[in-house]
């Protein structure tokens, strides 16, 4: 997994001179890197995508890996891309962990999925070369996994190859640092 971040910050990095605006998500600092990159497209409109994943292995014992892509257009409400912004997105996740409604067993999940969904934000400007962004997602989520139990390895789940389950849940959000070019 970590490999697979790095491999994200050096993709977006080598675009540097391409780019507008990067940001830093504040979930970075509690283990959960989220990384990104804003491109304007036209007056009010931008191609942002971002990579959120997980550094940690396992949490309480439980495996808690996951890498997150999701691309988004946005519109804003001003002209210089700050302030009001409404963003439609579809992304892919891939993932080893436990879902919700399984904390107090020993089953996870290994699997991927994607999510269709809007987002809506704020974007203060700070000063010329950096701004804050406030904003939260959601949308459809759906996953195809393989259920395990942890203490045998064993799937628990009888399907012969993927289960399917689709939610309707907000996954984004947070405040992020962003650098403008």
């Amino acid at each position: 997994m970590k490999s697979i971040l790095v491999a994200v910050v050096v993709l977006l990095s080598s675009f540097i001179y391409s780019q507008d605006r990067i940001n830093v998500n504040a979930t970075t600092l509690v283990g959960f890197p989220s990384i990104g990159y804003e491109k304007m497209v036209a007056p009010n409109f931008s191609f942002h995508i971002d990579a959120t994943g997980s550094i940690f292995n396992s949490f309480n014992d439980m495996p808690l890996k996951f890498l997150m892509i999701t691309p988004e257009m946005r519109w804003y409400s001003k002209k210089e891309n700050t302030g009001l912004y409404v963003g439609g997105h579809i992304g892919g996740v891939v993932f080893n962990l436990q879902k919700y409604g399984y904390e107090n067993s020993d089953k996870y999940q290994k699997g991927l999925g994607y999510q269709l969904g809007v987002s809506v934000g704020y974007i203060y400007p700070v000063s010329d070369r950096i701004a804050i962004e406030a904003f939260v997602g959601g949308g459809s989520v759906q996953t195809f996994y393989k259920g395990y139990v942890k203490t045998t390895g064993i799937r628990y789940d009888g399907a012969k190859e993927y289960n399917k389950s689709g939610e309707w849940l907000p996954y984004r959000g947070g405040v992020t640092i962003i650098f403008i070019l």
